[in-house]
């Protein structure tokens, strides 16, 4: 059954793992040492930099766990995944190709919050202009389609992001954020 209540009170998890092959048993070890496991797990950069050969989405198979994968095996990007606990309805949702590395669900619960929009993005720190852009329009394609609670987590690579003034590195990622 699920859990009516699930989205009121969810624990959330993110790391940029950096390669989560190499290091699924730390991610384990992490999860059972908790006191309440994690309901999302968000991870970017789940394929090593110096990938040889293809990985499988079943190698990123978790117990307890329900695995949405995005951009593994894809040249140039590293990939990313959400694990949402199996008592949690979740929906892969399908948007424009404005950013390709980012990964959102919709999360269902009959609680106080019956839908949120879980979001996982990863920008590359060399990033282009282009590329910030087609982030820019991803998050205003957000905005303006999906009139339900937002989640987006990530590595958004903004190193020198002032994040008290909006000039600066960063200025319009902080401003299309408020």
């Amino acid at each position: 059954m699920k859990n009516k209540n699930v989205l009121d009170n969810l624990e959330i998890l993110y790391t940029n793992a950096d390669g989560l092959i190499n290091r699924r048993y730390e991610l384990k070890v992490l999860i059972n040492s908790l006191q309440r496991k994690p309901d999302i797990i968000a991870v970017t950069e789940i394929e090593p930099k110096n990938l040889s050969g293809m990985l499988l989405q079943s190698e990123f198979n978790l117990d307890g766990y329900t695995v949405f994968c995005h951009g593994f095996n894809d040249i140039g990007n590293r990939g990313l995944l959400i694990y949402v606990a199996s008592n949690i309805d979740a929906t892969l949702v399908d948007l424009p190709d404005k950013f390709n590395e980012c990964l959102f669900l919709i999360l269902k619960s009959s609680g106080k919050f019956n839908k949120l929009l879980l979001g996982n993005i990863y920008r590359n720190p060399h990033s282009t202009l282009k590329n910030d852009k087609q982030l820019y329009a991803l998050f205003d394609h957000i905005e303006q389609h999906f009139k339900i609670p937002k989640l987006i987590v990530g590595d958004f690579n903004f190193s020198n992001i002032a994040w008290y003034s909006v000039h600066g590195c960063g200025k319009s990622f902080l401003l299309i954020t408020k």
